[in-house]
């Protein structure tokens, strides 16, 4: 099963999600018959595409936050760039170090 709130899995027989704390047992739908199937369908749709939304806008802000200030300083940027591509090649030298130690 997947959280309904962050979307990561539920261990089988797990009452909350462990990356969230999402109570998966709290908000599990009722069954019912016919319209009010389809009525709680088309809430929960609406509702999961409000927060998608709001979490896009969410992402586009900071994207333009971080854009903004990558414009009002371009060589800081450039450096802070560089030097997380640096430390991400050293990681990636480090790990392809370790698999081939361990043939």
């Amino acid at each position: 099963m997947y959280c309904q709130q962050c979307g990561k899995e539920i261990p089988s027989g797990s009452p909350t999600c462990p990356a969230c704390g999402f109570n998966a047992m709290a908000r599990e739908p009722t069954p019912s018959s016919g319209s009010d199937s389809i009525e709680h369908f088309v809430s929960e749709t609406k509702k999961a595409a409000k927060e998608l939304a709001a979490a896009a806008a969410s992402l586009s802000q900071r994207v333009v936050d971080k854009a903004t200030d990558a414009a009002k300083n371009p060589s800081a940027s450039a450096k802070r760039a560089s030097k997380k591509a640096a430390e991400e090649l050293e990681k990636a030298a480090r790990e392809i170090d370790r698999i081939i130690r361990d043939l």
